[in-house]
């Protein structure tokens, strides 16, 4: 085997593996600069985007305050709003005999009907106020029709109560019962009194005539849950009484 021989000199050899670590440098400090000049770029590309995002929420953000109306009428808004809701309340438990008879029909159980609905208004015992500062016209502040009329009713109720007396007939104690509970669950009584429950026959078969007496809420403390259906008229049966009736 003929062993290789180098002719070239060792200075030779020093200046091209000089050159080759130099072209090596070079081309990681070229690499380096790229990677950083791309990074660069792509970071103000990132900030020109959420400069244009924060400009159009901004634009978003002035229409909508824009579109906002004053907090203050926002309030008065509100407040009327809960005027006329506690108004309307007070007009549907405005002691209508058909409403009522309509509530207490559909909360009847099964096997007991009523024979006899009276309502009337008992006043209540109240302590006179001692009289207050009279306001001279000058002074008087304008109030919403509406919060006139809720005022009128609230303070009638304040006077005197409706009370509703009720007679019924019921196959057993626990039927009497479970209609007190009915009539409880409705939410529109504040007070429910059994005054009378006696056995008695009826058609050959014994049964219990009973006697309720209830008193409604104020208005404004209840807001019945609008039924068409749920009226005193013919057209939808109530939901007690006999079968056979």
């Amino acid at each position: 085997m003929i062993p290789e021989i180098d002719f070239l000199p060792a200075s030779y050899r020093e200046v091209r593996r000089r050159h080759r670590n130099r072209i090596w440098r070079r081309s990681i400090v070229v690499i380096f600069l790229t990677l950083v000049t791309l990074g660069t770029v792509r970071q103000r590309e990132i900030q020109h985007e959420l400069q244009t995002q924060k400009q159009k929420l901004e634009e978003r953000v002035q229409l909508m305050n824009g579109q906002l109306e004053n907090p203050e009428q926002l309030t008065q808004k509100i407040q009327q709003a809960d005027i006329h809701a506690n108004l309307l309340s007070a007009i549907l438990l405005d002691e209508s005999p058909a409403q009522l008879l309509s509530i207490i029909s559909n909360a009847l159980p099964e096997f007991v009907s009523l024979i006899e609905f009276r309502f009337s208004f008992e006043k209540i015992a109240v302590k006179e106020k001692p009289p207050g500062e009279k306001i001279s016209p000058g002074k008087q502040v304008e109030q919403l029709p509406e919060l006139v009329d809720l005022n009128h009713l609230q303070e009638r109720y304040q006077r005197e109560n409706l009370v509703l007396n009720l007679q019924g007939i019921s196959p057993d104690h626990l039927s009497v019962s479970n209609y007190m509970s009915h009539l409880d669950q409705v939410g529109l009584f504040k007070e429910i009194e059994l005054i009378q429950s006696n056995e008695s026959m009826f058609e050959g078969q014994p049964m219990r005539v009973f006697r309720i007496k209830m008193v409604v809420k104020a208005p404004g403390t209840y807001v019945p849950a609008v039924d068409h259906q749920s009226t005193a008229s013919l057209a939808h049966p109530s939901a007690g009484g006999f079968r056979n009736e």
